[in-house]
């Protein structure tokens, strides 16, 4: 854990604040579960084409036997990004490794997969609010363990913090059936008052009990919105990224009943299904009003930005992306500089 001698207050208030502080995943080994021998189950139909064409032919194995280079450039790129923030002078947290205990811990199938590269799932802030969440698919359950230290300090600092009922466990082929409520950070986005809940067809991560119970903590100041999601992709934000108050990143398709409002006003930048899911093209981190951080590939996306008077700055992801993860997805504010006059 990298931080300055003293940290602000917890408080995110907008996608687009100025970053001062966040957590950064880490990438970890895993074991392949022998299962995917057979092929991925339908309910992980989201992740990229290439992971699917992957997996079954690594079951059984190691990450870093199976794909040995493939490993070590994710470890590398995780944790340049972390370098990247840290020259920024954003102070960085990472989740500890989990213990072997915690590893083992929701294994319903005999498996210890686990990762803990995305963190920004089983963590949501919103204003000083740091909220433990509930994540669906079994796999993930046990990643909360590794964050419990960044929420300590952080109710140290004045946060509250509050903990979703966890779900009880259940096999992954009962993931779509499985009773709520789930709430995963990477469907939720804070555009001030208004927050975003997608709510995926798919049924393998936030449920519209989630928004409820979300809508219940906050209370009457803020508006939580629930967004329908296109089976095809797992998350709200594989396919939106608000640049600043006004300009968004979208993939249109994976809004069946449109782009939610507020963002539907906004000015848009288009990015394609297939891009959003296999290249997580929707999927930046936000650096301030304005300026990004994008996938190296995504080169279209960074001149449509640029064109915008948005600076854009490109790290290389493509070993961390296939994982159905970006740069949005592996990193969570803890304090952003709210701008002037938001409320």
């Amino acid at each position: 854990m990298t931080t300055p001698p003293a940290l602000d207050r917890v408080n995110v208030t907008h996608e687009w604040g100025v970053l001062k502080e966040a957590v950064v995943g880490r990438v970890i080994d895993f074991q392949v579960p022998e299962r995917i021998g057979a092929g991925l189950p339908g309910v992980l139909d989201f992740v990229p084409e290439s992971t699917r064409r992957d997996l079954p032919r690594w079951a059984g194995r190691l990450w870093s036997e199976a794909d040995p280079d493939g490993y070590g450039r994710a470890v590398e790129q995780a944790d340049g990004l972390a370098r990247f923030l840290t020259g920024r002078g954003v102070a960085v947290h990472r989740p500890r490794e989990l213990t072997e205990l915690e590893l083992g811990a929701y294994g319903s199938e005999g498996d210890r997969f686990s990762m803990q590269t995305f963190v920004r799932d089983p963590m949501i802030v919103v204003g000083d609010h740091v909220i433990e969440s509930a994540l669906r698919l079994p796999a993930r359950f046990k990643e909360r363990f590794g964050l419990r230290p960044v929420f300590a300090e952080a109710v140290a600092r004045g946060a509250r913090y509050s903990v979703m009922p966890p779900p009880p466990p259940y096999r992954t082929t009962e993931v779509p059936g499985a009773t709520g409520p789930f709430l995963e950070g990477g469907d939720v986005l804070v555009l001030g008052r208004d927050i975003l809940v997608g709510c995926g067809r798919g049924g393998t991560a936030s449920d519209r009990a989630g928004a409820r119970w979300l809508a219940e903590l906050l209370g009457d100041g803020y508006r939580v919105r629930a967004v329908p999601l296109s089976e095809a992709v797992i998350h709200l934000d594989d396919g939106l990224t608000a640049v600043r108050e006004g300009l968004a990143v979208v993939c249109r398709e994976q809004y069946p009943e449109g782009v939610p409002d507020p963002v539907a006003d906004w000015e848009l930048i288009d990015v394609s299904l297939s891009d959003a899911v296999n290249l997580l093209a929707g999927n930046s981190l936000v650096l301030g009003p304005g300026e990004v951080v994008v996938d190296t590939r995504l080169t279209d996306l960074a001149e449509a930005l640029t064109a915008r008077d948005v600076t854009v700055h490109t790290l290389p992801f493509d070993a961390v992306t296939p994982f159905a993860g970006g740069f949005r997805c592996a990193h969570h504010p803890l304090v952003r500089e709210p701008e002037p006059g938001a409320t």
